[in-house]
């Protein structure tokens, strides 16, 4: 991957992790990111479903994507689910008009793979998971305002 590359965040983590040594560390789980300054910063994977442990990875362990893998040089961190929760991020975050009306669900966005800055965020009206659904993008200088 070059320095410009952009990468749709939903790619990183349907893809399996597999670090340098050939072992699989599960797929994508959920991400780690910076909201203010609208930067991912990492991820975690899930090794296994019936082990409480996951993985996670800063974004410069990244080495390269293809369709089903995304490759990682170096150690992972062990972390816990409860610990995850506290990662903030804005995925599943509700959209509000300026009249505090629900207007959508931000559901993924593109990054730059080199510098992890954010490039504009993806929403949807409805239930992204149903195959179909509509999704536009969300430029960042269009956020006025973000509260947790």
């Amino acid at each position: 991957m070059d320095k410009k590359s952009t990468i749709l965040l939903s790619d990183l983590l349907t893809s399996n992790v597999r670090c340098d040594l050939g072992i699989d560390h599960g797929r994508g789980f959920c991400v780690w990111m910076h909201p203010p300054v609208h930067r991912i910063l990492g991820w975690a994977s899930r090794p296994s479903n019936l082990k409480l442990s996951l993985d996670v990875w800063k974004l410069n362990q990244l080495k390269g994507l293809d369709l089903n893998n995304s490759f990682v040089k170096g150690k992972c961190s062990i972390s816990d689910q409860a610990t995850i929760n506290r990662f903030p991020t804005l995925i599943n975050a509700i959209l509000l008009n300026k009249n505090s009306e629900k207007i959508g669900t931000i559901v993924d966005f593109v990054f730059e793979f080199k510098s992890g800055k954010i490039l504009y965020y993806l929403v949807s009206r409805t239930n992204p998971k149903i195959p179909g659904t509509s999704r536009w993008s969300l430029q960042i200088n269009d956020i006025i305002d973000q509260q947790p």
